[in-house]
Formats: structure tokens, sequence, C-alpha cells
């Protein structure tokens, strides 16, 4: 997307977005607070597009600070649509907004290379947190832990993908270990649920479960995640995973699902058989892409 698209994409946005009344109400779409939010957002939008001319006439670090600082502000304006158009807006306006950061972040990276010796890697930022910092409306549906859990919030199609983290099993038994088709060693490991939610306020949260083929090659369902092994793919509405399988003779599986109505469906599954080599390779056995 040209800096001329960008600027066009923020511009309609920006006529779309009423200014309206305010109170403390709960940010509800159409709710006072919404109104206030959304009006809120104009202010960040004109300043949006001021970042861009900047960036235009910049050159070095200047231009990259612009860009970041346009990046962060996007993220903000795809917040308050994620948690405040209303559904038959919400859809066009956040894809909009993804479009916005998705193109900046391109001209980031063309503008902005990293330091000599280093490289860029896509990175999925881990936190901990207690049961005390959950948004409420997390808060209410996780209830496997008291924390410290380790977590992640990430954009996602038309809103976040929230993992939150849950004890793993000290003693997992044999048949555990073969319905999650996972070694016994990593049901040890912290576990985790992935909530589709319509914004890091946690709202309108929707509990993912994710179908896999099982040990013996049939297709089955677990709820459950490994924490440490799952994050947003390629797209904005795929999530993968890897772990070391009980399959016989795979030392390792790439799982990819593709999210839809807030339901994951199995769309790669791929499995290595000599994990010994970097990288290492898969062999597909199934693909619905």
């Amino acid at each position: 997307m040209t800096r001329f698209r960008v600027a066009t994409t923020l511009a309609a946005l920006l006529l779309a977005a009423p200014f309206e009344s305010m109170s403390a109400e709960a940010a509800q779409p159409g709710s006072p607070a919404c109104k206030r939010e959304l009006a809120a957002t104009q202010k960040k939008m004109q300043d949006s597009i001021a970042l861009l001319d900047r960036a235009k006439n910049a050159a070095g670090p200047l231009k990259c600070e612009a860009l970041s600082s346009h990046i962060t502000l996007a993220g903000e304006i795809r917040e308050s649509f994620a948690r405040c158009r209303t559904p038959d807006e919400r859809a066009e306006a956040v894809r909009d907004a993804d479009d916005v950061i998705d193109a900046t972040i391109e001209s980031y990276k063309k503008w902005c290379p990293p330091r000599p010796g280093m490289i860029r890697v896509k990175v999925t930022e881990m936190k901990r947190l207690t049961r005390d910092q959950l948004p409420k409306p997390l808060a209410a549906v996780h209830r496997c832990s008291d924390g410290p859990m380790i977590s992640f919030d990430e954009r996602f199609e038309l809103g976040r993908l929230i993992l939150l983290g849950c004890p793993g099993n000290p003693n997992p038994t044999p048949q555990e270990a073969a319905a999650r088709n996972a070694r016994p060693l990593l049901l040890q490991q912290e576990q985790g649920y992935l909530y589709l939610t319509r914004d890091s306020d946690g709202d309108d949260p929707h509990r993912l479960s994710f179908p896999i083929l099982g040990a013996d090659g049939r297709e089955t369902s677990v709820d459950q995640i490994l924490a440490q092994r799952v994050g947003v793919g390629d797209r904005r509405d795929e999530i993968s995973a890897y772990w070391e399988p009980m399959t016989e003779g795979v030392c390792r599986v790439h799982v990819v699902w593709r999210v839809a109505d807030a339901k994951a469906s199995l769309v790669l599954w791929q499995e290595a058989r000599d994990c010994s080599s970097t990288p290492t390779q898969f062999k597909t056995v199934l693909d619905r892409r």
C-alpha cells in the first residue's frame, strides 16, 4: 500500500468516525464511553496522517521514528475500532486499519534496516500475568491458574488472539499423552488456552478448541496447546504450532489452523522424521489451504 493509499484510508476512516457525547459507561458499541473513545480516535487519526507527512519528508532516524510512532498510533486506532464500532461497521474498519499497519511495517523494513550484524525475526512477545492483572471478561472464563501465567496478546482477524497459561500435569498418563498426541514430558510443561476477543480488554471472549491428527492418524480435538509452542501464523486468521508427538517414528509436527467465526479448522499438518538437521525437513501429511 502506497503512502497515498494509507493516507486515503485514514482520511476515509476519519470521516466515518462521528463526534459524540461522553460518559463513564462501559465501552460497548453505541455506549457513551465508546462514543467518547471514537471521538478521541479522530484526533489520533489526524496525528497519524501528520506522522506520515513527517516520514515522507524526513530521512534516517527521524523517518524511522515517525514510522514507528505511526505504527503504534495505528494500533491504538485499530483497537478502538474493534472495541467500539458496531458489528456491521467493525469488519471493514478493522481490516482497513490492519492494511495501514501492515503497509507501514513494510515501509519501516524498507527504510530502517537493522544494524550491521543484526537480523529481524518474527517474535511473539510473551509476558507473565497474575489473575488480578487479567481483564475482567477473561478472568471470568479463565479458571485454571492464579498465576503467574504465561500470556501473549496478538493482533488477529477482527480482534485479538490472547493466550493464557495453565499449569502442566506433573504425572500425565500414557492415555492422556496419546489423547493429546504429545509426549508426556511436554504435558508436564505449562499449557495454554487461546481466546479470541474483540479487543485487548478481553471483551466478548471465545475459547478455541483445535482439531489435530491423533497418534493413530485419525482426527480428534484438543482444548489446550503447549503454551510456548504456538503463535500467529503467516496470515491474520491463522495460528501455527509445533511439538513432539506420540506418533511412532515422528520427531516433530508443524500444524496450522485457520480461524473463522470463532472456530479453528485444521488446514496443515506436517511431520518430520529426522530432527537432527537444521532446518528440520517436514513432510506434508494434510494440506487444506
